[in-house]
């Protein structure tokens, strides 16, 4: 499982379609916050909980029009490959 050591962004972005929430963090304050050996699902789950369509771990999935939390991760910024473009 990768950690919050291990990224190498410089935000790390949340979004839910089902209930259009969207969720910004630096990964800086992450790792203050929860450790930076703490699991990225560990995060996620904690981030999440307060969403009205989250379930638990394990539960069984709802039919085909029950709702659920959605909710992906992304990152954004981060290093950048260093020298020229390459032309062909």
């Amino acid at each position: 499982m990768e950690c919050l050591c291990d990224v190498r962004a410089d935000r790390l972005v949340i979004l839910c379609s089902p209930c259009a929430r969207r969720g910004s963090y630096w990964i800086d304050r992450l790792r203050r916050r929860f450790g930076a050996h703490d699991s990225v699902l560990d995060v996620y789950l904690a981030l999440t909980q307060s969403c009205r369509f989250q379930r638990e771990v394990g539960s069984r999935t709802p039919n085909v029009y029950g709702m659920t939390c959605r909710a992906k991760l992304d990152t954004t910024g981060g290093p950048t490959a260093a020298g020229l473009p390459l032309r062909t």
